[in-house]
């Protein structure tokens, strides 16, 4: 229960913001404050502040756009935190909202209450520049000894070292202007430029390493055990529960985590614990490594255990590729029967139905797995030897050779690892009764080659979610302006898991909807199963229907419908048009606002990536078209595979995924249309579904309350 302290403290805090900024008191904003606070403070601890009962206290907030929910949450959640002794992490799917609450709402509730609290900005390792990685990638772009060998057959194609580019890191550094931050550099760096020379779990040597003192990751994260708030990412907090919580971010058992935008947790889940192995590439890769394993060993004078080793790891690596050809054969025999998945046909998929693999070549993938277990076996052996190196003046091997031992090696290690895990994922039986895992193939003809990859995932982030975070953590929020589907929350309990005892708030948007916007739905004419039919029918109706307004959003399901509609428009409409494969996201709604302010007219043609998460008030959008309903793509292999097993179950999987799917995607680009209360404007979604089907018309009826108009 929450203490009549603790409450006054946030009331009062709350009252001072709204009076210092000049704010309106919301309802909705004092409804989900309270719910969040009330909900937090309700567990059971020992006298070591742990908590007592089974599960976290969690609570779900779907806050409609206009109520101020990162301002609830901060108000509400900070001083629980703080009285319980935890701390408070903040966890958002976007760059911009992670920008908006580190430099504007946390700084004007800091300016404008009495509340006090320590903040920073926790960013993953890959983000920093590793000092070490550094030198040996100079090194490695003019030399060609084992050493230098070792680092570049790290990457697929060793051309893209930028000697220049990463000679200017170094004189940045040596300047005293630069962090070692990618986010921080003034021009792009695309990944390829980057990784090379980026900070990563596995080749991080920690306080052994000679630049340790000088490290840009560590300099980050001096302050981050002292912090009483930590803006982090969905990403970033999912990478440290898949390591067990604790390694990158405070312990879960400690944590107070608030997740926004939270709709995306599930899927950002499912990707956290999904496993993808080449084969072909894998297989190169293996022949290279095992070639300079055999010159490093040439390269050491006298026997000693590291030179036995390095001939160890070097003939296991070999007898993995030769396990690795034999794998590919298995595979190529489900060539014959994998569909297309890419428009030109150039990539196919191959689905193993109910996430079930013949047993002769889960058998074969097995087997690899162990090999795969064995050689990074070897691999971490000779990390170890390196380590003691760094440990110890009297290793066997010298610490100059260590220190660049160490991070590859330890890539290499992670890189098995991370093999072994897919094969036996992929080669294993689920239990029976339990929701299986989708296992696929995927073929991707690349000139004259085909390269096979195998994939497995869990269908449902349910389980993940419950075994890494939910039996862990303290307690979350979990809010969005988009969470329930079909009118309520059984879509998100069922994909997150989320334990029994959720509080679950649904707080309408405080904008009157029927006033701002009216939703537009055609009767006939507009049938997305007729696919040539309907993408006539939009170029027809385009140019007319948003003939009044100069700034247009229209979202497309699917690139090649965005491609037909843009050829077939007419000239002079299209001239007007920004498509999304043209410009960068960012460059495509710069130069939609700067047309806007020049008092043009600019459309945007987008894909699901502009569907949510962009932020286009007044009048940079007065029109959101939508082509049709955004149902799930009909070959994914997780909702195929999790389709199959709910009609096994007995269940209808078109009215218990596709449906709700399809109604959160539909909230959400219809959501792009209203960002202030001063907005105004037109909805159109161009599907005679949501008027002729029922299923149509129980989306139609969850969508906020806009006037309704049939055209």
């Amino acid at each position: 229960m929450l203490p009549d302290s603790l409450k006054q403290i946030i009331q009062s805090n709350y009252s001072l913001l709204v009076k210092r900024k000049q704010l309106q008191m919301r309802a909705g904003q004092k409804q989900m404050i309270a719910g969040i606070a009330n909900t937090l403070a309700s567990l059971q601890l020992d006298a070591e502040g742990h908590r007592l009962d089974e599960a976290p206290a969690v609570c779900v907030v779907e806050a409609g756009t206009g109520t101020g929910k990162t301002l609830a949450y901060l108000v509400s959640a900070i001083p629980v935190a703080q009285a319980l002794n935890k701390k408070l992490v903040i966890a958002t799917a976007t760059v911009a909202l992670q920008e908006q609450v580190l430099h504007k709402d946390i700084p004007d509730l800091l300016s404008h209450s009495e509340l006090q609290f320590s903040y920073l900005l926790a960013k993953g390792r890959s983000r920093y520049l590793c000092l070490a990685k550094l030198d040996n990638a100079l090194r490695a772009s003019g030399s060609s000894d084992a050493l230098r060998d070792l680092f570049r057959v790290e990457l697929e194609d060793p051309s893209i070292l930028d000697r220049a580019l990463y000679e200017q890191f170094l004189a940045r550094l040596g300047a005293g202007d630069w962090g070692g931050d990618r986010d921080d550099w003034a021009e792009a760096i695309s990944d390829e430029q980057w990784r090379p020379v980026a900070v990563e779990a596995g080749q991080c040597s920690g306080t052994r390493c000679a630049y340790y003192s000088s490290c840009c990751f560590f300099r980050a994260r001096e302050g981050l055990a002292k912090a009483d708030c930590i803006v982090a990412n969905h990403d970033l907090v999912l990478s440290d529960l898949a390591l067990g919580g604790g390694v990158i971010l405070p312990a879960p058992e400690d944590s107070i985590y608030i997740f926004d935008e939270a709709h995306q947790l599930p899927d950002k889940s499912l990707s956290h614990f999904s496993h993808q192995l080449r084969l072909a590439a894998t297989g190169k890769w293996l022949e290279q490594f095992a070639g300079v394993l055999g010159r490093l060993r040439q390269e050491l004078a006298a026997p000693s255990r590291a030179a036995g080793l390095l001939e160890q790891s070097a003939a296991k690596a070999l007898e993995v590729r030769l396990q690795l050809g034999e794998a590919a054969i298995s595979s190529r025999q489900f060539a014959e029967r994998a569909e297309a998945a890419s428009a030109d046909g150039s990539t196919r998929q191959f689905l193993f139905a109910g996430g079930v693999v013949p047993l002769p070549v889960r058998e074969i993938f097995d087997a690899l797995a162990r090999e795969f277990v064995e050689l990074a076996g070897k691999l971490s052996k000779l990390t170890e030897l390196a380590k003691d190196a760094l440990d110890s003046e009297d290793a066997e091997i010298e610490r100059a050779l260590a220190e660049q031992w160490f991070p590859l090696f330890g890539s290499a290690e992670l890189r098995v690892e991370a093999a072994a895990q897919c094969c036996l994922h992929f080669s294993r039986a689920d239990e029976a009764g339990a929701v299986p895992e989708a296992r696929w193939l995927t073929f991707r003809e690349l000139g004259s080659e085909t390269e096979i990859s195998v994939a497995a995932s869990p269908v449902l982030a349910a389980g993940s979610l419950q075994e890494s975070l939910w039996e862990h953590c303290f307690a979350a929020v979990l809010t969005s302006a988009t969470l329930t589907s079909l009118g309520n929350f059984d879509f998100l309990r069922k994909r997150c898991g989320l334990p029994d005892g959720t509080q679950y708030l649904r707080i309408a948007s405080p904008f009157i909807h029927g006033q701002a916007a009216v939703l537009q739905v055609p009767r006939h004419g507009f049938d997305p199963t007729r696919s040539e039919a309907h993408t006539a029918a939009i170029v027809a109706a385009l140019p007319g229907l948003v003939q009044h307004d100069r700034g247009v959003l229209v979202l497309f399901s699917s690139r090649r419908q965005l491609l037909e509609v843009q050829a077939g428009l007419p000239a002079v409409f299209r001239q007007h048009v920004l498509a999304q494969d043209d410009h960068s996201k960012q460059e495509l709604l710069r130069l939609h606002r700067a047309a806007i302010d020049a008092g043009k007219r600019s459309v945007v043609f987008g894909l699901a990536s502009l569907a949510e998460g962009i932020d286009l008030p007044g009048d940079y959008c007065t029109h959101v078209v939508i082509a049709k309903i955004p149902f799930p793509v009909p070959n994914d292999p997780i909702d195929a595979t999790l389709g199959d097993w709910v009609r096994q179950q007995g269940g209808n999987p078109f009215n218990e995924i596709s449906v709700p799917q399809a109604c959160l995607r539909l909230i959400q680009a219809s959501g792009r249309l209203l960002r202030q209360e001063s907005d105004t404007g037109t909805i159109s979604i161009l599907d005679e579904r949501l008027h002729s089907r029922s299923y149509g018309r129980a989306i139609l009826a969850s969508l906020p309350p806009y006037e309704r108009r049939f055209i």
